[in-house]
């Protein structure tokens, strides 16, 4: 890294911590954050809080600016040049109000403009343009994401451009609560346009600026929580259009966004898939063993678009070894090899039929980041069954899904927790949030999870296929339970008589009261990972809706 970009990531880093000093409390508690800094009073704290709120959210949008200053040229230019009109506001337009804001943006400027120059000056080479991030010609999503975002800055700029200039004309004009500090209400309709020139890059270019577009959307609720929570009843038309804007843009940012290929990984083959053979499988899961158990974070508020993206992609790609990526809910997790044999006469097909048996690969983990012995845990295995014992043979595996109750079990023991492939949501507001709400973007039946992926393997094309509508894990009878913190710790086979853990595999179809144990699973090796954790990969199917079945 060059001397200037280092101590241009600094100074623009410099600038965001000072605006996030200033603004967080003020959004809270105007009048006393003035008074403690010396400045003339506010005499309308709803307009000198909402600047506060509208320069917060604009400090966020010279983040990738700062932290990578060529991959998003136009938010380091902006985050610099976005200083001088609060200069000319506080210094010219508005003069002996506030100039210590003033020097302080012109002080930031006379930092950083020089060394971006010399950052820009030494910039690589531009990378060619990658077709892999533009919308293809029929994709209406992004089509109507980019008039969405339009129409809010095109809403921005025409309310805040003249409040600049003329506050008191513009409220009176649309019929608004007279402002009692212009001052306050202009500054807050420069930084109105100062963010919607910030969106523009994101409603043009949504896939190459995916920042700038996700936060355009997501500017949208701060507004509604300022003007209907923290400042109800004075300008509730102003959470109103921040609402219909929000209601208008996300579904469309959600749809846009799910397909988006993960550059950096150069993963652009979603749909390309040919089979795979055991071995291939097994040596990648189990590559880059771990010497001490890791914790990945997994999902938070960075990762909640690319969590949509992830959610939409299982649906889609069949592969089993993808290009290093995140696992965001079930990040951390013991991989396992072993047998899959059905021993019990049954009326199912392919790989619920007696007779068939095959080599398997499986993934146990625990949903979210409370892992520990006496937290409530949702646990899940996840397992690719090959329709061979030929480790080499090429086929396509069929992929299998099952977890406990989604809101988790205070069990002490993970393997004292029932698995399904549909299983129950519970009262976490989070479950509910992602099953109830989120993956009823993705699919009808959000948490069901189709077994017909195993009951056609090895069934001829045109032969009837007999699926099972519900199955369940449960460790066989005998086997002990391991005290462990970690619940990797507590399933690892090393604590198991033989070095193996058995689960019987259970099934029954919709309608009927009483499970049936048609064969087992056999784990006979295991490990903890980087290849389980960041590169095995399970397809999901789209639920295909099934009435249930008469009992009798």
């Amino acid at each position: 890294m060059s001397t200037h970009l280092k101590w241009f990531r600094r100074a623009v880093w410099l600038g965001i911590l000072g605006d996030w000093v200033l603004t967080l409390p003020v959004i809270f508690a105007p009048e006393a954050v003035l008074d403690f800094l010396g400045l003339r009073a506010t005499h309308d704290p709803v307009w000198t809080a909402f600047a506060g709120l509208l320069v917060f959210l604009l400090s966020l949008f010279y983040i990738p600016g700062a932290n990578k200053p060529y991959r998003y040229k136009l938010n380091a230019w902006f985050a610099v040049l976005a200083r001088p009109p609060g200069v000319l506001f506080f210094l010219v337009l508005y003069p002996d109000l506030y100039p210590p804001l003033g020097i302080f943006d012109a002080v930031l400027f006379l930092l950083q403009f020089p060394l971006l120059l010399l950052v820009m000056a030494k910039r690589p080479a531009e990378e060619p343009a990658d077709p892999t991030l533009q919308a293809p010609p029929t994709d209406r999503n992004a089509l109507w994401l980019k008039r969405t975002l339009w129409a809010g800055i095109v809403a921005d700029l025409v309310l805040g451009l003249p409040a600049i200039f003329w506050p008191e004309k513009v409220l009176d004009l649309i019929g608004m609560r007279q402002t009692l500090d212009p001052v306050w209400t202009a500054f807050a309709g420069l930084i109105l346009v100062l963010l919607a020139i910030f969106y523009i890059p994101g409603a043009n270019q949504p896939y190459r600026y995916r920042f700038n577009a996700i936060m355009a959307v997501l500017a949208r609720p701060p507004g509604i929580l300022f003007f209907f929570w923290l400042w109800p009843d004075l300008y509730p038309a102003f959470g109103y259009l921040d609402t219909a804007l929000f209601l208008a843009q996300f579904p469309f940012l959600v749809m846009t966004l799910q397909l988006i290929p993960e550059r950096r990984f150069r993963d652009t083959q979603v749909f390309d898939y040919r089979g795979t053979s055991y071995r291939a499988v097994k040596e990648a899961a189990f590559s880059g063993p771990y010497e001490t158990l890791p914790f990945h974070k997994g999902l938070g508020p960075s990762t909640f678009l690319q969590f949509l993206n992830d959610s939409a992609r299982n649906m889609h790609d069949r592969r089993d070894i993808r290009p290093r990526y995140d696992k965001l809910i079930h990040a951390m997790g013991v991989c396992y090899a072993g047998i899959w044999e059905i021993d019990t006469d049954s009326p199912y097909t392919g790989y619920f039929a007696k007779g068939a048996k095959g080599l398997l690969v499986a993934r146990a983990s625990v949903a979210g980041p409370l892992i520990k012995q006496g937290h409530s845990r949702s646990f899940g295995i996840a397992g690719k069954v090959f329709p061979t014992m030929d480790p080499d043979a090429w086929v396509w595996p069929g992929n299998f899904v099952t977890v406990s109750d989604l809101s988790g079990s205070r069990a002490p023991h993970v393997l004292d927790i029932e698995m399904t492939n549909f299983p129950k949501v519970g009262t976490s507001p989070v479950a509910i949030l992602i099953n109830r709400v989120i993956f009823r973007l993705m699919d009808t039946r959000p948490g069901y999870r189709q077994l017909f992926p195993l009951s056609t393997l090895g069934v001829a094309p045109g032969d009837p296929v007999v699926t099972p509508d519900l199955m369940r894990l449960r460790p066989a009878a005998g086997t002990p339970r391991v005290n462990a913190r970690d619940f990797r710790d507590e399933i690892r086979l090393s604590g198991y008589p033989g070095g193996k853990l058995v689960y019987d595999i259970l099934v029954k179809d919709f309608g009927y009261q009483d499970w049936k144990r048609i064969g087992t699973m056999t784990f006979t090796e295991d490990t903890v990972s980087e290849g389980s954790d960041k590169q095995l990969h399970f397809w999901i199917p789209r639920d295909i809706p099934n009435l249930p079945k008469p009992a009798g």
